[in-house]
């Protein structure tokens, strides 16, 4: 097949890292025999070359309805003309409006939908709506999409998760000594600062618990600095180890050497970090939300979202007992190896390809 991709912008593009993605997916399909032409735009935020694929750099447009929409308007224009059997439009904000157009050189299309931020607040000519109506395929990343779709538009998506990177050896604890931690002795929550991490639960709960629970908080990103506050105000220095922004390899090392970790989030939409701690075998205690529930499945401890007398019943429990911890990260690993296989996405990928053939 001869495969056009549209729509990315540039390096780790939104919480979804399309760039990550392409990189795993593409020299996959490649090595199988497909030619892949990828559409990127010239300026600072373009792709880098992505291994075996042709990279086509186009001018930016100065035009009032947005780069992301002009990018993927020139795209469309050129992909028309030039034979492709299918063109994959990442994004709905970009596939919606341009997936028909595409089709004026009959190639057959698919929009990849990793988040519905442009979707302009939806309507008969929402980006989503109309790629809901044009497209030959959607694929989603996530439950939630699937259902918004099915629900909102009567449509049916392939779900295709993002995979993950799975490290090949454990990190050396001896990073940790800094912080004055042993492996196995803490139980870490890792997320940006923000109400909506839910992290205020997790201090809760270790503040409530007999003895030193000894949870450590990990910063993953840009937070909020009033909540913070809030967090370290009320955080039991004896029993709440509050450590800042932290990145690889430290971030790492905290997950490897975790007894569990701890992902007590109020949002919809899993942090990328809940995957990392599956991709490192971790056990995760997470809260009983959709959106968590999507990743993890039946292969994570739970509890009742919101409730930090819940979430303090289950760390009480799991503490006294790493059998069970270790039962479930046996258990958590293999299910995240089959799923989150860069391989097999790649199958899947081939698959939808194929279909609209």
């Amino acid at each position: 097949m001869r495969i056009a991709v549209i729509g990315t912008r540039g390096a780790e593009s939104g919480p979804d890292a399309i760039e990550a993605a392409l990189n795993e997916i593409c020299p996959r399909l490649i090595r199988r025999g497909h030619e892949i032409d990828i559409l990127s735009e010239r300026n600072g935020r373009a792709l880098a070359a992505v291994p075996g694929a042709r990279m086509l750099r186009l001018p930016t447009l100065p035009v009032a309805f947005g780069e992301a929409a002009a990018h993927a308007l020139l795209s469309s224009l050129i992909t028309a003309g030039r034979g492709y059997d299918v063109v994959n439009f990442c994004a709905a904000e970009t596939g919606g409006l341009f997936s028909l157009m595409a089709k004026i050189g009959l190639s057959r299309t698919v929009v990849s939908v990793h988040g519905l931020d442009g979707d302009g607040g939806g309507g008969l000519f929402g980006p989503a709506s109309v790629a809901a109506r044009f497209a030959d395929a959607i694929t989603v990343v996530s439950r939630r999409l699937e259902r918004h779709f099915r629900t909102a538009y009567g449509r049916d998506t392939v779900f295709i998760p993002n995979g993950i990177a799975f490290p090949g050896t454990t990190r050396d604890p001896g990073i940790l000594q800094g912080l004055g931690l042993m492996p196995g002795g803490y139980v870490l929550a890792a997320d940006r600062m923000i109400p909506e991490s839910g992290i205020e639960l997790a201090v809760r709960a270790a503040n409530a618990a007999a003895g030193a629970v000894h949870l450590v908080v990990a910063e993953t990103g840009d937070g909020d600095a009033d909540y913070r506050r809030r967090l370290v105000a009320a955080a039991d220095p004896g029993r709440v180890m509050m450590i800042g922004r932290v990145a690889p390899p430290l971030l790492d090392a905290l997950i490897d050497h975790a007894h569990l970790f701890v992902l007590p989030s109020l949002s919809e939409e899993a942090p990328p970090v809940l995957l990392k701690a599956l991709a490192h075998g971790r056990a995760v205690v997470s809260s009983d939300l959709p959106g968590q529930m999507d990743v993890v499945g039946p292969n994570a401890f739970t509890f009742t979202a919101g409730d930090a007398g819940d979430l303090h019943r289950v760390l009480r429990w799991l503490l006294a007992d790493p059998e069970v911890v270790a039962a479930m990260e046996r258990r958590a690993a293999a299910a995240t190896a089959s799923l989150y296989c860069w391989d097999r996405i790649a199958d899947a990928y081939e698959r939808v390809y194929e279909s609209v053939l």
